[in-house]
């Protein structure tokens, strides 16, 4: 039987590697990778909500920081725009593991299909230059866009 893989582990691969090409350690890469996709999917649902006109389940999603805001350091993972707590990536009142990761792309997915999306995602970050890397929003809508629909078929 053939999958088809949704964008959310596509998300979590691409930024892992992206992490990687950047210096970062491997498991710190996969946890940067999943807590990036974890952003990105509060985003994309809180514009939806809104433009739904459901503020109040927007709300709802929307990270709380709080007086938690001053303790976070912005500085680790500035190049990512996300906040880190006890060296590791938070987003959403929760911090990110290596553990989040593993479950969410390979153990999800199955270690064929995890394979597959990583053999995707590390190519697509190999022909990345470096410039685009370090910029959130260049790497979003010069990397991510074009290449978000591009199919990852498995056999299961």
């Amino acid at each position: 039987m053939k999958v088809k893989v949704n964008r959310f582990p596509k998300m979590a691969a691409l930024q892992k590697f992206r992490a990687l090409k950047l210096g970062y350690p491997e498991e710190l890469a996969e946890a940067i990778g999943i807590a990036e996709a974890t952003k990105y999917a509060i985003f994309k649902n809180l514009h939806l909500y809104k433009r739904q006109g459901r503020e109040e389940e927007a709300e709802k999603l929307a990270p709380e920081y709080g007086s938690e805001r001053e303790k976070l350091d912005w500085k680790t993972f500035e190049t990512f725009k996300l906040a880190a707590k006890d060296g590791k990536p938070y987003v959403g009142g929760k911090v990110f593991t290596v553990r989040d990761y593993r479950r969410k792309v390979i153990e999800r997915w199955g270690e064929e299909v995890g394979r597959k999306i990583e053999e995707w995602a590390k190519r697509v970050i190999e022909e990345t230059p470096e410039e685009l890397l370090k910029n959130e929003q260049k790497f979003f809508n010069k990397v991510w866009k074009p290449h978000r629909d591009d199919p990852i078929e498995a056999e299961i």
